[in-house]
């Protein structure tokens, strides 16, 4: 959060009570109502609500004492950013606002709950360099993660949804006209950790991954640009972690429906007979969550595809998972299912 967040949650233990109270009604509407206590080094030392004021009073503490008589020692906060599952409990707990703090309880940031469905430590690399063959003509001029639904591109609902999840550092791949993604995201979000990894050949779904220099996390979110979805990212990296999957795939149902009775057959003898039956696939959705070290598979600036890097995994012996999506999922990979978006993203939740 900015400063000026900062500064509207927090007041120093030495203040009276009467000034918290005047500062939690300067909060803004929908604004978390609750303020964190300061001691002199600049650290937390309690949190305090209204409510906490009011039981103050009633125990027959005064307007004119410190808020240290009144603020709760034992408040809710976060030590570690990748500690997923505490901030999800807390989530679930509804809490509003969670302060991160060092070892010492200075004050790293806020986390807003409200805004936020979850926190995840990964990075994230959006793979935008496609040209777009099947979208023309709308991909003549206009980029396809730069096509629009509901008056935005559809690279910013999917940034917007990491977001969403605390991804913070996130990694875009462009090459067919790139200037239009980079100009619309520096302005956009200017306030996010947004790099470009530009290339100069195109190189399959994941190879452009191996330009990224430098990574914050120990895992990366992998995910395709043209890619409408509400998927929960947060249950996807805990189902990813929990089974210590060095590589897990989204995936989607295809439902494949026979009209046909289906004869099942041992040379010329018939076994059984099904009739009209139905058969379940999971496809890749183009979405993946792997291990940092697992991109040395990758080889450096060749053409490779994320079909090609899960092959070399499973003949490595490593283990390679796949997460069932349970909410939306559309490729808007050619023009009826850009149509398809369209109608739809007026009724996804996300």
């Amino acid at each position: 959060m900015t400063s000026l967040e900062t500064r509207k949650h927090t007041i120093s233990c030495r203040e009276t009570i009467k000034a918290a109270l005047s500062k939690i009604n300067e909060l803004p509407t929908g604004c978390a109502l609750i303020l964190f206590a300061i001691d002199d080094g600049g650290k937390i030392v309690g949190s305090l609500t209204d409510g906490d004021i009011r039981r103050g009073l009633v125990n027959g503490v005064s307007l004119d004492d410190s808020v240290s008589e009144v603020m709760r020692k034992n408040f809710k906060y976060v030590g570690d950013i990748k500690n997923y599952e505490k901030i999800n409990e807390y989530k679930k707990l509804d809490l509003k606002i969670v302060p991160w703090v060092k070892k010492d309880f200075t004050l790293i940031e806020f986390i807003d709950l409200r805004k936020l469905n979850s926190v995840i430590p990964v990075d994230a690399v959006i793979m935008a360099g496609g040209r777009g063959v099947r979208l023309k003509p709308y991909t003549n001029d206009t980029p396809k993660p730069m096509l629009e639904l509901a008056g935005k591109p559809i690279i910013a609902h999917n940034i917007d949804r990491l977001v969403s999840f605390g991804v913070k550092n996130i990694h875009i791949s462009v090459n067919h006209l790139k200037e239009q993604i980079i100009s619309y995201v520096n302005s956009k979000y200017a306030h996010l950790n947004i790099n470009f990894i530009e290339e100069t050949d195109f190189l399959g779904t994941i190879g452009s991954i191996k330009m990224v220099d430098k990574w914050l996390n120990d895992d990366v979110l992998v995910m395709n640009a043209d890619i409408l979805t509400n998927i929960d990212f947060y249950d996807f990296f805990a189902n990813y972690k929990s089974f210590k999957d060095d590589m897990s795939i989204a995936t989607f149902n295809v439902r494949i429906n026979i009209p046909y009775g289906v004869l099942d057959t041992e040379d010329k003898r018939i076994k059984s007979l099904i009739e009209k039956p139905s058969f379940t696939y999971y496809s890749n959705a183009g979405i993946y969550l792997v291990g940092v070290k697992m991109l040395e598979y990758i080889p450096e600036g060749v053409k490779f595809d994320s079909t090609e890097l899960m092959e070399k995994l499973i003949d490595a012996g490593k283990k390679v998972s796949h997460f069932p999506i349970r909410g939306y999922w559309l490729d808007i990979g050619n023009v009826q299912n850009y149509a398809k978006a369209q109608d739809d993203i007026r009724f996804i939740k996300f």
